[in-house]
């Protein structure tokens, strides 16, 4: 009869022997494994890279921006007169505002109607032409209600700045009502009518001036005299817009126009603290999972090259960093001094704001140039991750290539300890027997019993 089990004809533990002989066979395996998880703890760490370098660019984002730090604070003493924004291109100043006149749009009312939804004006096919400075349009008005003429010249498609409305003065008058939307003199509406051939015709409605334009006035520190169509004013003190809400003939207000310190102060504390944070990740990356990465060296190599050369050809009253409080401490982090970064700002806003975003030149700027070049599909981490890619690829066919080596290696060595054990059960069988034979003929030898 066959052996069914491992180990029966020969009584060794044969289980144990193959499983002993094939964890020797595992060992290149083990190694490889061992490689495998080092990699993967190398793409992980380059993760945290990524993160660490995507997160100091974003910090440094309102840095890479003249516009984005040049903020001014324009401030009314008297927001019921007048209120006032600044853009980046403002300067420090206090400045007097008296407010004369505010400006008005024209309004035209027509006669009155005994209705507004039955009774029809003019003929078909009467057209009204609106006019304002250089532009116009026209609207079909022939033997339609003042409602539905409302209707058409607010709906018209290439309407230039005029709306119109129905009054109701008592039961039975109503009067069209048409208002220019924008203020100013320069705005005024000129009305002509014309029948369904384009001749000239008189005006069905009776339409007459009932509040006339008028432009803003006021005067700028009591000697320079302004007229501007519109109460909002975005042309006179530069970089500041004026909206103009209520006159105060004899009662100039203050405007002061100051630098927005908070802003760029707070801008510039989270471009330190991103900083230090970058060199705290490279710093535990280093030390760990990334120990002698050229990556990383790279990096670190490459950002204290730009935080240690200031830029060349900017006229500001700064050249670095250390001039507007930002300054490298012993241990390689950085410090901000928000007392000095503020004296700057107050004193020279612009140079701050080149220092950091000058085009080619400021730290910001080429910062944010690296960290792109960094992170962009062919950039340093992607191609540091797709070559640990290849190798972990590599390295999973190898085991699967020895996995499957292994299989034959195990079944070969059952193959052999099951032939082995044949092999001796049948000695066993044969040795039985010819003991048996031998006590039978020594039993029939004489004297024997």
């Amino acid at each position: 009869m066959p052996i069914s089990a491992a180990g029966i004809g020969s009584g060794l533990d044969v289980n144990t022997i193959i499983n002993q002989l094939v964890s020797l066979e595992q060992q290149p395996i083990i190694a490889l494994q061992k490689k495998e998880a080092g990699f993967q703890a190398q793409l992980s760490a380059l993760g945290q890279l990524r993160g660490a370098v995507s997160s100091y660019q974003s910090a440094m984002a309102k840095l890479t921006s003249s516009s984005a730090l040049e903020k001014y604070t324009a401030t009314s003493a008297d927001t019921a007169k007048f209120t006032a924004t600044a853009s980046s291109t403002a300067t420090k100043g206090t400045y007097s505002i008296e407010v004369t006149n505010l400006a008005i749009a024209q309004k035209q009312g027509s006669n009155a109607f005994v209705d507004s939804d039955t009774t029809t004006v003019g003929n078909v096919g009467d057209t009204m032409t609106v006019t304002i400075g250089t532009g116009s349009f026209s609207v079909d008005v022939g033997a339609k209600t003042l409602t539905s003429i409302a209707a058409a010249i607010n709906d018209a498609s290439d309407n230039i700045g005029v709306t119109a409305s129905v009054l109701q003065e008592s039961g039975s008058s109503f009067r069209l009502i048409l208002s220019s939307d924008a203020t100013g003199t320069a705005n005024d509406m000129t009305l002509a009518f014309a029948d369904s051939v384009a001749n000239p015709i008189a005006d069905p409605f009776g339409m007459a001036e009932i509040l006339a334009s008028e432009d803003a006035t006021f005067t700028v520190d009591g000697t320079y005299a302004l007229t501007r169509s519109s109460n909002t004013v975005s042309d006179a003190v530069q970089g500041v817009t004026l909206n103009l809400l209520g006159e105060g003939i004899g009662s100039p207000v203050q405007l002061d126009v100051t630098t927005d310190t908070g802003d760029i102060n707070s801008s510039v504390s989270g471009f330190v603290n991103a900083y230090n944070a970058l060199q705290s990740t490279l710093s535990s990356l280093g030390s760990s999972t990334l120990s002698g990465d050229s990556t990383l060296r790279l990096l670190q190599s490459r950002v204290r090259s730009i935080l240690n050369q200031p830029p060349s050809g900017l006229t500001g009253s700064y050249a670095s960093l250390s001039e507007i409080g930002v300054t490298f401490e012993k241990d390689g982090i950085l410090a901000l001094s928000s007392s000095d970064l503020s004296t700057a700002v107050n004193a020279d806003l612009k140079s701050v704001a080149d220092l950091f975003a000058n085009n080619d030149q400021g730290y910001a700027f080429r910062l944010d140039a690296l960290m792109d070049n960094i992170l962009e599909d062919d950039g340093l981490i992607n191609a540091r991750e797709d070559g640990i890619s290849s190798s972990i690829t590599r390295i999973q066919d190898g085991i699967k290539s020895m996995g499957y080596r292994l299989e034959l290696v195990e079944s070969r060595l059952r193959a052999q300890f099951t032939a082995l054990d044949l092999l001796v059960a049948d000695m066993t069988t044969t040795g039985n027997f010819l003991t048996q034979q031998l006590d039978v003929l020594s039993n029939l030898l004489p004297g024997k019993k």
